[in-house]
């Protein structure tokens, strides 16, 4: 009967009625919840506010309900309220697109981004690089728009002396778009700003969890065709989903030591492995599920950062254990004590905003070290 109910919610008139029913039953049950969360002992952590332990419970559901909805979000390569911030970028005409790159169905396609503050300019003396920024969601839902990472690059803008570059990479829950869609257009991102005359080291290549995970898949393809892209400045990996072949397990959150400490749902994961890595792609290989495959990238410094009550934490800390094992590699890991997964892209919503503007300020410092 659970299996019916999924294949026949994603479709209409089921989504409609769907919708309807879970909205009135957050309306009718919010309340009660918020009451409940008053005394602090009844938190999902005793240093949290009302407001965060109210707001990751209220997102735990939303993200749980959205997943099983299946939803399409739109694409569109329009500037909409990003006006000339928003560039379309065509695939690049140079021989890039190598290895697991190659695909019978999956081809490199115009994508888009947003500039952040402002579009590039060469002329401006106070910004001397780059963050090429991958967003969160899943491999399935956001498009780092001003919408969706207007927060978090502007975190990124405050404290570095860089512009920042948001891609719209092609998400798996649209049609013929997993991987390695996404890493295609990783690849074009990075030649374009290669191709305007921004070297390499003045790239630093950077993601929030699915988008962190595309960082590390974007770097391990330069370490595998030295010879295709130079290798970035430095690398910013925030809350990194190392292992997303576990989420194909039962219950991949529910059963994690931080599942009452995040928002995080079994479902949301789930949807995005199977979509972004559909049978016969092997989930558990190196470019989509790195935590278990380090490997050399000598040159390119990561800040690799993680929420303390995360569910991702302990598959975090392990990646960066490996890779520092590995000669040449330099890893600087740091822990946001009391956070949930991915307050770079969530922080202003749940009401951990000392923590990210702290977070972002050792960032900030570590990075002008290595520029």
């Amino acid at each position: 009967m659970v299996s019916l109910l999924h294949s026949v919610i994603p479709y209409h008139p089921f989504k409609a009625l769907y919708v309807l029913i879970i909205t009135l039953s957050v309306v009718l049950r919010a309340p009660f919840w918020f009451l409940y969360l008053i005394p602090r002992f009844l938190r999902q952590h005793p240093s949290w506010t009302l407001r965060q332990s109210f707001m990751v419970q209220l997102l735990q559901v939303f993200l749980h309900h959205t997943s099983r909805l299946r939803a399409h979000p739109p694409w569109s390569l329009l500037p909409g309220a990003e006006k000339e911030r928003y560039e379309r970028i065509s695939p690049s005409e140079k021989d890039v697109y190598h290895g697991v790159l190659k695909d019978r169905e999956i081809k490199p396609v115009e994508v888009g981004g947003t500039w952040y503050p402002t579009v590039y300019g060469p002329g401006n003396t106070k910004r001397k690089a780059v963050i090429l920024h991958f967003h969160g969601g899943a491999f399935v839902v956001g498009d780092g728009r001003k919408s969706d990472f207007g927060h978090g690059a502007g975190l990124l803008t405050s404290h570095t002396d860089c512009w920042v570059f948001g891609l719209q990479y092609r998400i798996s829950s649209n049609p013929g778009c997993r991987f390695p869609a996404a890493l295609q257009d990783a690849v074009t991102a990075y030649q374009s700003l290669l191709d305007r005359g921004i070297p390499a080291s003045s790239i630093i290549v950077s993601g929030d969890s699915a988008g962190a995970n595309l960082a590390i898949a974007l770097l391990r393809y330069m370490t595998d065709h030295p010879d295709v892209l130079p290798k970035p400045k430095a690398a910013l990996l925030w809350c990194a989903w190392v292992n997303p072949g576990h989420c194909l397990n039962p219950k991949p959150c529910s059963s994690n030591r931080n599942h009452g400490t995040d928002y995080l749902a079994d479902s949301f994961p789930e949807w995005g492995v199977r979509a972004y890595a559909p049978a016969p792609l092997d989930a558990t290989g190196p470019y989509i599920s790195p935590m278990n495959h380090p490997f050399r990238c000598e040159g390119v410094p990561m800040w690799v950062q993680f929420g303390e009550m995360e569910i991702l934490a302990d598959d975090i800390v392990k990646f960066a254990e490996g890779m520092r094992e590995i000669g040449g590699n330099e890893v600087e890991l740091h822990e946001d004590k009391g956070a949930p997964h991915d307050i770079l892209l969530l922080g202003a919503v749940l009401g951990f905003q000392d923590t990210t503007e702290n977070m972002a300020r050792a960032m900030g410092k570590w990075l002008r070290e290595k520029i």
